[in-house]
């Protein structure tokens, strides 16, 4: 992962949303980039129909509709959206009037889910520039003011995710130079960072989740702001930070997030349990436990880009690892038992963490020892061990530690993939099974 040294040039004062200027510095006007590429509208179609159809009807209600944010960013990139967002002039009660299947949700910004068999679409209020905070604290607490198009563009993160595309003309509209970064491959906020980052702290998880995905530069004063506005990170909501933890996690760039995480100080302050272990670790030079770590976290995103079933258990057990290295690899001490979720509990309620959850992370790390035990002693496998609950997450995580740790873990892995084929084989090849 990369940031350039270099800084963004001052953008050129042209047209600007009331109010914008107090919060976001001076702003160009919007440019039509013109028709999409007509691949594009009929991918957008393809992939999600449901999208058009919400589009289709509010406009034909009077109001103006625009596919939004992340879509419009994966869909210039050539990848394949996980959401479709919408933004709309239609208030949330208007949007609500228009679909039976949708209901209001949301405190700090009020929204709407117009729900379906398979997905729930997000559509949105255009939102208006925001006043000048009194004082010293930035913090957006009440953010339910609806404004224009221009406006809302300024009010959200970052210039690639602050792009419209109107499907009914088929045009991309940019108000923040976001086609400029896309193609630079940068992540720039929409004005100035260290403004945005205290307006919302988890801003600057995002920021380290859209340079991993994507595998984008952060622009210098981007990192700066990160390094300088850490320590906001405290003051933004548990299930928030909860939520950005699994998506870091969750999209194929844990590795590359999670050194961003060090590199800029934001591990100390969103999980310093996991931060001291990494300290031990580096001030102690013990290179076998930080490298497995790492090639651990390299394996997980593997599995996630081959499209393997990811659980929080599952995300969290690997980001969470270094917590229980020594447990998993020594064993608890003579009359104690490993109990993950006591050494997990800070964690779990600092983060509010499910705790079916915790619970389900303990199963996973006590078996991690059942496994080699069993390995060791080439013993045949019991139809009660196979069919716990907890079997397939547990066996999950041993894999990945097989392919991350190598030596005899990874033979131990072996004989257990052989064992579980040969079982599977044995299971479907019974007698008087009808095969046709």
């Amino acid at each position: 992962m990369r940031h350039p040294r270099r800084r963004r040039p001052r953008l050129a004062e042209e047209t600007l949303p009331p109010g914008a200027a107090s919060r976001h510095g001076s702003a160009p006007e919007a440019i039509d980039r013109g028709c999409v590429e007509p691949s594009v509208v009929d991918g957008t179609m393809a992939l999600c129909p449901e999208a058009g159809r919400i589009i289709e009807r509010i406009v034909r209600s009077g109001f103006t509709a625009f596919l939004c944010g992340g879509c419009v960013r994966d869909l210039l990139l050539g990848g394949r959206p996980k959401d479709f967002d919408i933004v709309t002039s239609a208030t949330p009660r208007q949007v609500k009037r228009l679909f039976r299947n949708s209901r209001i949700i949301g405190r700090r910004f009020r929204l709407v889910h117009v729900t379906f068999p398979d997905k729930v679409l997000e559509v949105s209020t255009f939102r208006s520039a925001l006043e000048p905070a009194e004082g010293q604290d930035l913090l957006i607490y009440q953010d339910n003011t609806f404004g224009t198009p221009p406006e809302d563009a300024f009010r959200r993160d970052f210039t690639v995710n602050g792009l419209f595309y109107d499907m009914e003309s088929q045009r991309v509209i940019d108000f923040v130079d976001g086609l400029r970064d896309l193609k630079r491959r940068t992540i720039e906020t929409i004005g100035d960072p260290w403004v945005r980052f205290r307006e919302d702290p988890v801003r600057m998880l995002r920021a380290i989740k859209f340079a991993s995905r994507l595998n984008f530069m952060l622009a210098d004063d981007v990192y700066e702001a990160l390094v300088d506005c850490r320590g906001e990170l405290r003051k933004a909501a548990a299930p928030r930070l909860l939520e950005e933890i699994l998506r870091l996690m969750n999209l194929g760039g844990a590795r590359d997030a999670s050194r961003l995480l060090l590199r800029t100080g934001l591990m100390e302050d969103l999980c310093p349990e996991l931060h001291d272990v990494l300290e031990r670790w580096a001030n102690r030079d013990d290179r076998s436990a930080w490298d497995n770590w790492w090639n651990l976290l390299a394996s997980f995103d593997a599995a996630v880009t081959a499209g393997e079933p990811v659980s929080n258990p599952r995300l969290f057990s690997v980001f969470f690892a270094p917590l229980y290295e020594r447990e998993i690899t020594d064993g608890p001490p003579r009359g104690h038992t490993l109990d993950i979720e006591d050494a997990l509990s800070p964690v779990a309620a600092r983060l509010r963490m499910a705790r079916k959850d915790t619970y389900r992370i303990r199963q996973m790390f006590h078996a991690q020892k059942r496994f080699v035990a069993r390995a060791a002693g080439r013993k045949r496998l019991s139809p009660q061990l196979l069919s716990r609950d907890w079997f397939e997450d547990a066996w999950f995580l041993f894999r990945l530690r097989a392919e991350s740790e190598g030596g005899s873990i990874r033979e131990d892995a072996a004989w257990w993939q052989e064992t579980l084929e040969a079982e599977e084989f044995a299971r479907h090849d019974l007698p008087g099974r009808d095969d046709r």
